[in-house]
């Protein structure tokens, strides 16, 4: 159709190099109720955990650093970094909402590129409840879809219909969270960058090639390849935009998608060490050892018999 002098032009989004594509994959959603004695800790969890404390309060460890928080205080623990919850005194229970996520810019972590404060207090009151309301909503659909998702898996594949309630189930978890998401950043943005420096496009590609191929042997010069560079001109600008050579992007993804095969699968060590790129099983576990601080084993067996977040 022709258009007509003076109508205005359809806006269309079209794609974007510097436009990094958001992604939100949650781990875990829950509303907590501690007694004064319960602790737990130090952690480290691969993906940031958020809390909103809802009344009581109590004492923190991140790293090395103490916080005293308590109620209207949100938390952002990061991820990599130790953290744990220490006792308090008789009575003071502490009750907060509790969620872990995997946040994606792209091919890059969300807090890498912005990063998240660690506490911040929530002083309007309003700001708090519509928070706590989205949060809890969130945490909702996800205990609907965790109880769904296990009575499916009970009674085996069903046919398309079980199959299509637990897509649309995680489909409203998703419309749920990304309006926390988005409640969450208005509240926390004045203290985060204001703007992302821009990312040469052939270090993006060459990111997202490295995760597509994590299993894979890729030296230098396949990736400087890979985006019709040099070797020496691909590692200049890769480290000038990442801050960190090829090669320490490409470990630490690798042990960060170690960590995750070793949660949410049942998978050997052995197997897990194959499909993150390691040829020898005790390379693995020295990388791992070196990231994490601890085995793969110890590591898998914290995390699986923990009851806390």
């Amino acid at each position: 159709m022709k258009e007509r002098e003076g109508d205005p032009l359809m806006f269309i989004l079209h794609p974007n190099t510097q436009r990094l594509e958001f992604s939100l994959q949650p781990r875990w959603i829950r509303h907590m109720d501690k007694p004064h004695d319960f602790s737990f800790g130090p952690v480290t969890n691969p993906f940031p955990v958020f809390w909103l404390i809802l009344d009581g309060t109590r004492t923190i460890q991140i790293d090395e650093e103490r916080y005293h928080v308590h109620k209207g205080d949100l938390i952002v623990f990061p991820p990599g970094l130790p953290y744990r919850l220490h006792t308090a005194e008789v009575g003071n229970n502490v009750r907060y909402l509790s969620l872990s996520c995997n946040l994606k810019l792209g091919p890059f972590d969300f807090h890498e590129l912005y990063p998240f404060p660690k506490i911040t207090a929530v002083s309007d009151g309003a700001v708090f409840d519509t928070l706590a309301s989205q949060w809890t909503e969130s945490a909702v659909c996800f205990e609907q879809f965790a109880a769904l998702q296990e009575q499916h898996d009970s009674v085996g594949d069903s046919g398309g219909s079980a199959d299509l309630t637990v897509s649309l189930t995680l489909l409203r978890i998703q419309g749920a969270l990304y309006q926390w998401f988005a409640q969450l950043i208005n509240l926390l943005i004045p203290q985060m960058p204001e703007r992302l420096h821009a990312i040469d496009p052939r270090v993006v590609n060459a990111c997202i090639y490295m995760q597509s191929h994590v299993q894979e042997s890729i030296p230098l010069e396949k990736l400087a390849a890979h985006v019709y560079l040099s070797p020496s001109h691909f590692s200049y600008l890769f480290r000038n935009a990442l801050g960190q050579p090829p090669a320490q992007y490409l470990r630490n993804y690798r042990i960060g998608v170690a960590k995750e095969l070793l949660l949410q699968t049942s998978w050997s060590i052995s197997e897990i060490s194959q499909r993150v790129g390691y040829g020898e099983l005790s390379e693995f576990s020295r990388a791992f050892r070196k990231s994490a601080g601890q085995s793969p084993q110890d590591y898998r067996r914290e995390w699986r018999h923990a009851d806390f977040r």
